[in-house]
């Protein structure tokens, strides 16, 4: 079944990438074992890489083409999994908020539904976009690209949401 899956997934980008490009892309996907499910969307995320990606023997310290491709790869990889990690935990967090509404009893540290609106209804509308971006597990440099803003801005905007979280006494997400 596997097998089949790879091959599947193998024959969808032949010709759009090279042979050698389509099996390291796979490769890698295998070595971080990048769950079935998600296959598709990550091997779409790393033919953009590949295509994105252009050698130049100069500036490679003798490294080969592949080893680059490769450490280019796996980064976007672990950027992947860093944005699902944080998509789970959020929707972890989500679920523990609609727990605590159907009993009607909210623990220290979880704000209710409405503290939350009213928290980001307070927010400018970038801080706004912002939270979006971030409900969505989207990383600070992925916000800053959709945005059209400098990630050191992104990341000074995402301090003021953790302050204004801090401040209204909420338990801040770590980064």
């Amino acid at each position: 079944m596997k097998k089949n899956r790879v091959r599947e997934l193998y024959q969808q980008y032949v010709g759009g990438m090279d042979e050698w490009q389509i099996k390291l892309a796979i490769a890698r996907m295998m070595h971080f074992r990048v769950p079935q499910e998600a296959w598709q969307d990550t091997m779409q995320e790393l033919a953009i890489v590949v295509h994105e990606f252009t050698f130049d023997a100069g500036k490679a310290h003798a490294a080969s083409e592949e080893t680059i491709l490769c450490r280019l790869l796996d980064n976007r990889i672990r950027m992947l999994a860093r944005a699902n990690a944080r998509r789970r935990a959020l929707i972890e967090r989500l679920g523990q908020m609609t727990q605590t509404e159907e009993d009607g009893h909210t623990p220290d540290g979880i704000a209710s539904d409405g503290e939350v609106r009213q928290l980001v209804a307070a927010l400018t509308p970038l801080q706004q976009r912002i939270c979006f971006g971030l409900m969505n597990g989207m990383s600070e440099l992925q916000i800053a690209a959709a945005l059209g803003r400098h990630y050191t801005t992104i990341c000074r905007h995402v301090g003021h949401i953790r302050q204004a979280l801090a401040d209204r006494g909420f338990d801040t997400w770590s980064a």
